[in-house]
């Protein structure tokens, strides 16, 4: 018993570490005063040594490969997944606290950063989830600090209506899967997830598809599909710029973590096509389809982003179907949603370059001659934006590529007509895009106001280290 628990905690040992130095932040936490000068000059110095505590667990689960492939236990496994997850989420949780040095709440620095600790740690665990009930824990160890960051981001009315929001529609969403989760287990008599594709491929009963509809409706609420997507414009426009970076990035990595995991991780099992191929086809479709025309209706960038985010979800499903139905890896999945990431946090990275206020929504029209006031931030920007329509010379290249491919390759016809829609909305989304890339090199009206030029400081640098990471994934693409 007590090498299987040494062999579930290896597993997951980079999880471990962060969730071990964010409960320290919180004993640290306790003796400081944040309202005093001397707490509040502490601040940005909570964001930075994160970063780099967090670069060198991340260093360290490359180097030390904390996490040996092939090792499972009854409640972790170690495969490409895990491996993969874990290294994405401790890349996203670098950039992010780089990110918050100086966007961090005065008066809240260590409940966020151990809060993001936790959020990080518990998409580790997810991604290398065995069971159902790590696999629940760890779904939980992400909405919680979630939530908490949102509360603690914005103290305004529109803070806490997104809060309220957030954690009312989690709560139905865990309901939904946990009811879902229930039915699974009765059918197949064992909370192991591979015990429970193998049931499902050799018992594909009425009960069966409403189980699998169930667990995949509570966790379309973690990936903004739609229609469980209402909740991402009011949360991403109600907290702090970081706050909606990470929830725009981590919550969607944990929940298609969850997806593959439930579907069979590393060779997704192709016996669940009945079950969980066509549900999973029509989520796409919606998702992609609604958040690109209703991005298309938007003047504020936090919303056009958030319906953007609901679209790419839409995109990711895709992979996830096409993997589904011919039972293979889900690499153009991983590697799509690595790409995501990383863009993402760098157009989330320039808006909080271009505002003075973290908590601002700043309209379309305010980056209007960006080109004149800051070229470097502009070029960067422009990359991100140009890797998330998908050009080439950019990660989103390689991630767009890969998953319409994947899905042309199974020779299926619903496949097929679901690649042929994605392409179409991909070139609906280039629209709005290349609208904005306009206004970045349009010249600002002659009677408006010159605005000031953005100054150097860790969210100008994370945009051009995103940017630089786009391109260098299109080049050597594996690395994504």
């Amino acid at each position: 018993m007590s090498l299987e628990l040494a062999n579930s905690f290896l597993a997951v040992a980079p999880a471990v570490v962060l969730f071990g130095i964010a409960c320290i932040y919180l004993l640290i936490g306790m003796f400081q005063d944040n309202s005093s000068p001397a707490g509040i000059k502490s601040v940005s110095g909570w964001g930075v040594v994160s970063t780099c505590l967090l670069a060198v667990v991340w260093i360290g689960a490359v180097w030390f490969s904390l996490q040996p492939a092939g090792l499972v236990t009854k409640l972790f496994q170690s495969d490409a997944v895990a491996l993969h997850g874990t290294h994405l989420t401790l890349l996203a949780g670098v950039l992010i606290s780089a990110f918050s040095i100086t966007h961090t709440p005065r008066r809240y620095a260590y409940e966020f950063h151990a809060s993001l600790l936790f959020l990080l740690a518990g998409s580790i665990f997810l991604a290398a989830a065995a069971d159902l009930t790590t696999l629940y824990l760890a779904i939980e160890m992400v909405s919680l600090p979630t939530t908490l960051l949102l509360s603690i981001s914005r103290r305004d009315n529109p803070g806490r209506e997104a809060t309220l929001k957030y954690f009312a529609l989690s709560a139905f969403a865990s309901a939904v899967f946990l009811m879902g989760a229930s039915y699974l287990f009765g059918l197949s008599g064992t909370t192991s997830l591979s015990g429970i594709a193998t049931a499902l491929a050799t018992n594909d009963t009425t009960l069966a598809k409403v189980a699998m509809a169930l667990v995949l409706g509570g966790l379309a609420f973690r990936v903004t599909a739609v229609p469980f997507h209402f909740y991402a414009p009011d949360v991403f426009t109600g907290s702090s710029l970081p706050v909606a970076a990470m929830i725009a990035t981590v919550p969607k990595i944990a929940g298609f973590l969850a997806i593959i995991r439930l579907l069979g991780g590393v060779q997704l099992n192709s016996g669940l096509v009945e079950s969980a191929g066509v549900l999973l086809l029509f989520l796409a479709l919606g998702t992609m389809t609604a958040g690109n025309f209703m991005a298309l209706a938007q003047t504020k960038w936090r919303r056009l982003l958030a319906y953007s985010s609901v679209a790419h979800s839409g995109y990711l499903l895709i992979g996830v179907a096409a993997a589904l139905y011919r039972g293979g890896e889900t690499t153009y999945v991983l590697s799509y949603l690595s790409a995501y990431t990383v863009m993402t946090l760098g157009v989330f990275a320039a808006l909080a370059t271009l505002t003075t206020n973290g908590d601002s929504d700043p309209s379309l029209a305010d980056l209007e001659g960006l080109y004149q006031r800051a070229p470097a931030l502009c070029i960067a920007l422009t990359i991100c934006l140009l890797s998330l329509i998908g050009v080439p010379l950019t990660a989103g290249f390689w991630a767009k590529f890969g998953i319409f491919q994947d899905a042309i390759r199974t020779a299926r016809t619903e496949l097929v007509v679901s690649a042929v829609i994605m392409a179409l909305n991909a070139a609906i989304g280039a629209m709005y895009y290349l609208s904005l890339l306009l206004r970045l090199y349009r010249a600002p009206h002659s009677n408006a106001a010159p605005a000031p030029a953005p100054k150097f400081n860790p969210a100008f640098a994370l945009t051009v280290v995103c940017a630089a990471i786009t391109v260098l994934w299109f080049v050597l693409p594996n690395w994504m």
